[in-house]
């Protein structure tokens, strides 16, 4: 027995002492796999004029996204009663609104507006990152001890955000998040349910990402029939993960005006490739196709900001820095290099509200003719 205990160690992974055996190590082989890729599609000046290259590549993420060939999106939607709240000292009107995006799935969200407002206005769609109270989070209705560490600390209420500067927000929960968790992980009050439904979806021959960026497509075609809303004049932002799905969201519908992601952009051999990160963050075949900067670039020539923490961890400045000077090459070449920014905030992985408003402003002016910017 003790014999076959010890050939049983050795099978499985005990460490080899033979003269010269190589060594048994996985990272120099992945990191060479990923180092390896071709990045076909990347913006390369001189290459290809900048219209064709935006063309062509949003066709292609179409397809890594694997986003559902329809002609409708939206089938249909339900709405809840108005309701005047004040939500720590935010005033505003707010409505649970419901968005049939796939039979069998509705998706929640809230609209909200600031109290006695005239007119269509704009709206910033606000989704959160990695979080068990999703969207109810950017809408400041947690904990004290949450709303303590994620909005006092790292500026997350981003619908309350919005209506304070005098806009609309829709706050919409995302696949795998808050309400879209699988009921056993809202019971056990897990973060997110995003590691089964990033299987769930691949074996469907659908990506989670994709799935997200369908739901916010579904979302603006509502958004653009709503008379309080004025469809030429659409943000979108979010943090970490929200911050992601904006980027994607924004790369693929060009009805979105000015995308804000905040904490999600780096490249992604810095970024996901190099360090733990959800598994909805992968998309199969995204990185052999191109690197983040390129994604960032097809929001051009709308506006974008881009917003990173100088000691964020998981997205390493560094990295933030070599793919903004990648995007900066694309809003060159698309003629429009005003339009881009970054912010760099002092501390780590969290929303940065400072720089947002001043952007919005300049960018929802450039919609509205007559309009100085301000």
């Amino acid at each position: 027995m003790l014999t076959w205990l010890c050939i049983t160690a050795a099978m499985v992974g005990a460490p080899g002492s033979g003269p010269g055996e190589p060594e048994v190590r996985i990272e120099p082989y992945l990191n060479e796999l990923r180092d390896d890729l071709p990045h076909g599609m990347r913006f390369r000046p001189g290459e290809m004029d900048f219209e064709t290259w935006s063309r062509r590549l949003r066709e292609h993420l179409a397809d890594l996204l694997a986003l559902p060939d329809v002609d409708t999106r939206l089938l249909d939607s339900w709405e809840g009663e108005w309701e005047r709240v004040d939500v720590r000292g935010t005033d505003h009107l707010r409505q649970r609104v419901l968005l049939k995006t796939e039979e069998n799935l509705w998706v929640p969200a809230y609209l909200c507006l600031p109290p006695d407002t005239d007119g269509p206005l704009p709206v910033v769609i606000c989704c959160q990152g990695h979080s068990r109270d999703g969207m109810r989070l950017t809408l400041g209705l947690v904990d004290d001890d949450t709303w303590q560490a994620m909005v006092v600390e790292g500026d997350r209420d981003n619908a309350l955000q919005a209506v304070r500067n005098g806009y609309a927000a829709l706050a919409l929960e995302l696949r795998s998040f808050g309400e879209l968790r699988n009921e056993a992980d809202i019971e056990s009050n897990a973060t997110s349910s995003c590691d089964r439904h990033s299987l769930l979806a691949i074996q469907a021959s659908r990506v989670l990402m994709g799935m997200r960026v369908h739901d916010v497509m579904a979302a603006i075609d509502y958004l653009s029939e709503r008379p309080e809303i004025d469809p030429a004049r659409i943000a979108m932002t979010g943090n970490s993960g929200g911050g992601s799905i904006t980027l994607y969201a924004s790369a693929m519908d060009e009805r979105i005006l000015a995308s804000i992601p905040s904490c999600a952009f780096c490249t992604y051999r810095d970024s996901i490739q190099a360090m733990r990160h959800c598994s909805c963050n992968f998309v199969p075949g995204m990185a052999e196709s191109i690197e983040m900067g390129d994604l960032a670039g097809l929001v051009a020539p709308r506006w974008q900001l881009i917003i990173a923490g100088e000691g964020d961890p998981i997205f390493p400045i560094q990295g933030v820095r070599q793919a903004y000077a990648h995007l900066e090459t694309i809003y060159a070449a698309a003629g429009v290099p005003e339009r881009v920014e970054l912010y760099v905030g002092e501390g780590g992985h969290r929303y940065y509200a400072e720089p947002v408003r001043e952007f919005l402003d300049r960018a929802f002016a450039s919609a509205t003719p007559g309009t100085e910017l301000r």
